[in-house]
């Protein structure tokens, strides 16, 4: 069988805007070509492409980069993600095939490498080159311990990878988003004024923004500080199942698989753990931002962006700042 050629990088734009965990993927696709000597296909799947493609034109001609519109349609949305991505990596015979492993890859990805019938790698924290084959490292026991998946030189791989995992690069001139830019376009209205906090909050299943809260937030003033954040976001509330059970937070508010499950362009996990059943309510939304004081904790592991560290002190300063 003949050995397959090139690297193929999955990227994602979201209404023009390209996914920070799409720099990582082009890193991670970048460094993966050069040590293999092969060439780098990028293909952007999603929608806004004529704000986003006066970026890429700097990049170096030996990149090849492919525009493919996705149009989602619900309830099973992610399958218009399947059906774009499976005629793109069908168009070449592609060594490796790096794909998003974030709340919405994780959807999609698997059914992308069955359609595809090729192997998956999920949960992929690292992918080198070792005596010639793709060696991929990933989780395994919840992160408690690492292993390396090896794929030989005539069998194409798909590696979903974690975010927050390598050290993202700029593609062409765009520079990856960072937190405070998340932060400046959900915290502001178009005319650039504040949210006006005496008006109700939107419901939890129609938000385009909510920040829920777990037992992290321990009692009464850790909700307050939690409905200080949502205040200034124009956000809803939402709660994890341990917070319910303690009673920190109603039951009306529980995201996940006993709640509503959701599908806001901003979510706010604070002091949650991001337990399967909870993440089953929310991991499709666009942008995921995770406050914790345990690093270990498994909601890190689909997070565009994460903060460890005391929710009691981060929240107030993060209000502050929004507010300035």
């Amino acid at each position: 069988m003949a050995d397959k050629t090139g690297v193929l990088v999955l990227g994602e734009v979201f209404a023009g805007i390209i996914s920070p965990h799409t720099h990582e993927m082009f890193a991670a696709g970048t460094k993966l070509a050069e040590e293999l000597g092969q060439p780098l296909t990028l293909a952007m799947l999603g929608t806004g492409f004529e704000d986003a493609e006066p970026y890429l034109e700097a990049l170096d001609d030996s990149i090849t980069v492919v525009w493919h519109e996705v149009l989602e349609g619900e309830p099973f949305f992610y399958m218009a993600w399947v059906d774009v991505a499976a005629d793109v990596v069908r168009s070449g015979d592609y060594r490796a095939v790096i794909s998003p492993g974030t709340g919405i890859g994780v959807d999609w990805t698997p059914r992308l490498a069955a359609r595809c019938g090729l192997p998956l790698v999920s949960w992929s924290t690292g992918i080198a080159v070792a005596d010639g084959k793709i060696a991929v490292t990933r989780d395994v026991l919840g992160g408690r311990a690492e292993t390396t998946v090896s794929c030989d030189a005539d069998t194409t791989v798909v590696i979903a990878l974690e975010p927050g995992m390598i050290e993202p690069i700029h593609i062409g001139t765009a520079e990856a988003l960072t937190l405070a830019d998340v932060f400046a376009e959900f915290s502001v209205d178009s005319s650039g004024t504040t949210v006006d906090t005496s008006v109700s909050r939107p419901p939890l299943k129609e938000a385009e923004r909510v920040v829920s809260g777990g037992r992290g937030l321990i009692d009464g003033e850790g909700v307050k500080k939690l409905e200080a954040l949502a205040d200034v976001l124009n956000a809803a509330i939402g709660a994890s199942g341990a917070a319910v059970l303690q009673e920190i937070l109603p039951h009306e508010m529980q995201v996940g698989s006993s709640g509503v499950v959701i599908r806001p362009k901003l979510y706010l996990a604070v002091g949650l753990s991001g337990s399967p059943q909870h993440t089953y309510g929310m991991k499709d939304a666009q942008y995921i931002v995770a406050i914790n004081q345990d690093e270990g904790a498994p909601i890190f592991q689909m997070a565009d962006f994460g903060v460890v560290g005391d929710l009691h002190q981060i929240l107030p300063a993060l209000v502050e700042e929004l507010k300035s």
